[in-house]
């Protein structure tokens, strides 16, 4: 599950610590209750933003205009550094595969102490016991 372009934006604001106000003043050359308005109307989804908004909204970020839009709006480049792991595993460790999501969440917009809880929380649920459907699987 991807996140949406709103919820990119969002994201990106709240980690540059940037109040809706001053972000939407800043990009949108306006005022602080109008900026707020606008960058709230489309960090709920209800405005779409145009090309020179999400340039606008990129620069005060200090990001490039594609880290606004959705992975499905990106053209797909073949990722070398995923990894693949089988339905059978998956099934092994209930959760794993909600955790892994979100850990990719948390790669694309690159934030470190997320991914440090995410790996923790994967790590923890890799390491607890086994069930009965996992070793009778491995005993095959």
């Amino acid at each position: 599950m991807d996140l949406k372009q709103a919820e990119i934006i969002q994201v990106l604001r709240r980690r540059a610590q940037i109040n809706q106000g001053d972000f939407g003043a800043k990009a949108f050359s306006t005022s602080f209750e109008s900026g707020r308005t606008k960058v709230k109307n489309i960090e709920l989804g209800r405005q779409v933003p145009t090309y020179d908004d999400l340039k606008n909204m990129a620069e005060v970020l200090g990001v490039p205009v594609s880290e606004l839009m959705p992975s499905t709006d990106v053209p797909n480049e073949a990722n070398t550094d995923s990894v693949e792991i089988s339905r059978a595993v998956l099934d092994c460790f209930p959760g794993l595969e909600d955790y892994l999501s979100m850990l990719e969440k948390a790669v694309k917009i690159d934030d470190g102490e997320l991914i440090s809880y995410i790996t923790g929380k994967i790590s923890s649920l890799l390491h607890q016991p086994q069930d009965a459907e996992y070793n009778r699987r491995r005993s095959g």
